[in-house]
């Protein structure tokens, strides 16, 4: 692996575990070896640590990394694309640019959005791939996932605006774990499928997608979109889903937000997963049922969807709209800040069968783990430092993230590999090509006048103070 680990002691920091046996421990160290959390106490309580880089932690409070369960890596090409000018709204501007993509950009643009991910602390991805155009595009976004050092899972999907009667490339999904092992996976990523459904493939499709998916035990997901953008819709569908035998615990159904009481019950009943965007949806769709789906027992995470919406990685000013959001429209005390950090951490691992590995701070689990600067202003003076977090807390809070026990981010500053380049300047290169190329075929009309703006160098410089050390 190109980014290298260390054994680690984090001393002295404010431990929220999400772990409901360990609570949270006022001062508690962190020992980290070979990847694995070993041992999680009080202040002066972890012995004989032998060899390991130590972190001081006073002043901070640390999380698990958060969880991203949907998230179309490879149009984060198409931020600062997409806006609300006629002609640049996210659909138009996918379907075309998408047939103009090449192999370097799916590899950038997945490695621009999980750059963005280590930058906001989010440390496990759920790549849903929407534009597979061939088994080499589904290559590049998995060694972009790997070279990123974080964990997560690649969805196969169809390439886009695919017509309704062509499948997904069933037989590269079954050809696809002969060319990825797991010994070459590192344990940090493993294979789903994305699929259209009913609503938008006949029956010809979607039951053999289904069946092909769970004869591979692979887990499935799906836009829950019968009537997304059509005024006074009223239901999702989701109960002809049941009926059809196509809901269950192995199916992830996104965003949901025309989903009926009788939908609802529907994925209560199947215990069939959702994955909201609440800001996506609250731009493109309507308000997320947060709610009314958790006070169902549906099993609910959260995501990004996309960074060319636009939105970015900030997944605590998320949860503060959220919060806010769901208080206003409902009223309703089910959705609190612990409820939150909950959904955006253990939560997220549940959704993608993880929770053994990742999403709390747990001896035996493996170390993703966000540090944050608690003596921010923005964070002082604090009484619950949960409750600072999600209502005042910012990106700019994230000093350390950490993810398998490698160290990504130290210092508010992304920590790059040997020889690594930066993906913000490759993915800000890729997208200007991909744009003229779309124009050179008459699928884009470039702007007048274009002014090329610095790409901030996020990952800092060699000899940076700080960089070389984990103190």
């Amino acid at each position: 692996m190109r980014h290298q680990r260390h054994d680690l002691l984090i001393v002295d920091t404010y431990l929220i575990s999400m772990d409901p046996d360990l609570g949270d421990i006022p001062r508690a160290d962190i020992l980290v070896r070979d990847g694995q959390i070993v041992e999680v106490g009080p202040h002066d309580a972890v012995r004989e640590i032998g060899d390991v880089q130590i972190i001081d932690a006073a002043g901070t409070v640390i999380l698990p990394g958060f969880v991203d369960t949907h998230w179309h890596l490879w149009n984060s090409l198409l931020r600062g694309t997409v806006g609300d000018r006629p002609g640049t709204d996210y659909f138009t501007v996918k379907r075309a640019l998408a047939p103009h993509f090449e192999l370097e950009d799916f590899y950038w643009a997945a490695r621009l959005g999980l750059a963005e991910a280590i930058s906001g602390g989010i440390t496990t991805v759920h790549n849903f791939d929407h534009n597979v155009r061939g088994p080499q595009d589904a290559d590049a976004n998995i060694q972009a996932h790997l070279d990123s050092g974080l964990r997560g899972r690649f969805s196969y999907g169809h390439p886009d605006s695919a017509a309704p009667e062509n499948t997904n490339d069933l037989d590269d999904l079954v050809a696809l774990r002969a060319r990825w092992p797991s010994d070459r996976l590192d344990g940090r990523l493993d294979f789903g499928v994305a699929l259209r459904g009913p609503y938008r493939t006949p029956p010809e499709v979607y039951e053999r997608e289904w069946e092909t998916a769970r004869s591979l035990g692979l887990p499935i997901t799906m836009h829950c979109d019968r009537c997304l953008r059509e005024e006074g819709c009223r239901s999702c569908g989701l109960v002809r889903l049941e009926e059809l035998g196509l809901l269950g615990e192995d199916v992830q159904v996104i965003h949901a937000v025309h989903a009926s009481e009788q939908d609802i019950r529907a994925l209560a009943r199947t215990r069939t997963r959702v994955s909201l965007s609440p800001m996506t949806e609250m731009r493109t769709m309507g308000f997320p049922l947060l709610t009314e789906l958790l006070e169902a027992g549906v099993q609910v995470s959260l995501s990004l969807d996309t960074l060319a919406m636009p939105t970015s990685a900030d997944m605590l000013g998320h949860l503060r709209t959220i919060i806010s959001v769901e208080t206003a429209r409902t009223g309703s005390g089910t959705v609190t800040p612990r409820r939150l950090l909950q959904l955006a951490t253990i939560d997220g691992a549940k959704d993608l069968g993880l929770h053994d590995s990742v999403g709390s701070i747990t001896p035996g689990k493996r170390a993703d783990i966000v540090i944050l600067r608690s003596s921010d202003i923005n964070l002082v003076p604090s009484g619950d430092p949960v409750e600072a977090l999600v209502y005042t807390g910012q990106i700019d809070n994230i000093d350390t993230v950490i993810a398998d026990g490698r160290v990504l981010k130290r210092h508010g500053r992304l920590k790059p590999a040997d020889g690594e380049e930066n993906p913000v300047t490759v993915a800000a290169i890729r997208r200007e090509a991909l744009l003229r190329r779309a124009a050179a075929a008459g699928d884009w009309h470039l702007p007048t006048r274009t002014t090329r703006q610095p790409v901030p160098d996020l990952l800092g410089s060699v000899g940076d103070p700080g960089e070389g050390s984990l103190q």
